[in-house]
């Protein structure tokens, strides 16, 4: 992708026309996946909420999905320019609840697996961290895009700026503890300051800095350590730390290259955990086989492309730096979640966008998805180059 820092030249070296509508290929995509996502969260859930209600999850889903989907049509009719405005503020709540989180009391609604994630408002929980990925890439994008490429790529001005706060970010997932949405933020970060213009030599090492101090932080707690360890061989532990890894991996592996069949699984009766969230790649995997879960790539793949060429083509370097952004969250974030279910990374805990059942990543993902597509209202493209 091309530097941001170089976008006014070939702005003035190119005759452009405005697309006037979404990208429909990014739309039909995300809906792709939504779609295939209710229909897995129904399959993968069905076994254990028969034995109140076959389709709670199912409906519940469904409601998230019509919240998220009202949300994206409402936010791709709405010009992003306008989110410039909000971008500090809404930093600043995200900033806010994600310290709530920390000190509120703990209790068995807010306090899943010894982290706290969670703030709940009678029986309905929110997860700030979700909202803070939008707020964060919002933000992000509205200050490099103000600082230009000769203060991005200024040690003082630039890296060291862009550090704290993604530093503070990271600290505060760290402490919930969620290291999973921690490694999501600095893909988001370390991509969109690349883009910005950042100096590569401080870039690489501000990486290796970051990467030693995330080395120092899992090993400084046993239960991360533990993780890396079970990643590594998770028969040391198969009835202990190693359970998650190997039911996930037979859950693939079960699969074959067509699968089992829609609805087939055996590991969703309670062998695997977190089957219809977390993990629900495996029940892809293993009902759908290797064709189903390469399609899942595919679609992700197709996605990120369509979303980086919107970044390519946004009118300006908010625009391209608020579609890089939202893209590498969609894109990192499957990363992360399919490379965790496969045993490629240790666990992280962390949702399959679109996909997964939840309300909170649904919801914002879609909202991100809205203001990517009106990115693509208004992006250029190219007529001449003379």
């Amino acid at each position: 992708m091309a530097t941001i820092a170089r976008r006014g030249s070939d702005e003035l070296a190119t005759t452009t026309t405005a697309r006037q509508r979404p990208d429909l290929w990014l739309l039909s995509l995300i809906g792709a996946l939504c779609l295939l996502g209710l229909v897995m969260v129904y399959s993968a859930s069905y076994a254990t909420a028969a034995l109140d209600n076959g389709t709670a999850q199912l409906l519940r889903q469904g409601m998230y999905l019509a919240f998220g989907w009202v949300a994206l049509f409402v936010l791709m009719r709405v010009d992003y320019h306008v989110w410039r405005r909000f971008a500090l503020p809404a930093m600043m709540v995200a900033v806010a609840l994600l310290i709530l989180v920390l000190i509120m009391p703990s209790s068995s609604l807010n306090d899943v697996n010894g982290a706290k994630r969670w703030i709940y408002i009678g029986s309905q929980g929110f997860q700030p961290s979700e909202l803070a990925k939008l707020a964060f890439v919002l933000y992000l994008a509205s200050w490099l895009s103000l600082r230009g490429s000769d203060k991005v790529g200024n040690l003082t001005r630039g890296l060291i700026p862009f550090g704290i706060v993604l530093g503070l970010v990271v600290a505060l997932l760290m402490r919930e503890p969620d290291m999973g949405s921690s490694l999501v933020f600095v893909c988001i970060g370390v991509g969109m300051f690349f883009v910005a213009g950042a100096d590569l030599l401080q870039l690489a090492a501000g990486m290796t800095l970051a990467a030693g101090t995330f080395v120092l932080l899992i090993r400084a707690a046993t239960y991360r350590s533990g993780r890396v360890d079970s990643w590594l061989n998770p028969w040391s532990d198969p009835q202990g730390s190693g359970y998650h890894a190997i039911q996930s991996m037979v859950a693939l592996g079960s699969g074959g290259f067509f699968g089992l069949g829609l609805g087939a699984s055996r590991q969703k009766f309670s062998w695997l955990p977190e089957q219809y969230t977390d993990t629900i790649f495996s029940i892809i995997g293993e009902e759908l086989g290797m064709v189903g879960a390469m399609l899942v790539i595919l679609l992700f793949g197709s996605l990120v492309y369509c979303g980086y060429r919107v970044a390519l083509h946004a009118p300006d370097s908010f625009g391209a730096l608020l579609a890089t952004g939202i893209t590498s969250w969609f894109g990192f974030q499957a990363l992360i979640n399919i490379g965790a279910v496969t045993n490629s990374i240790p666990f992280t805990g962390i949702t399959l966008p679109f996909i997964s059942a939840g309300g909170s990543a649904l919801i914002f993902a879609l909202a991100g998805a809205g203001v990517l597509l009106n990115i693509s209202k208004q992006a250029t493209s190219a007529v001449s180059r003379k």
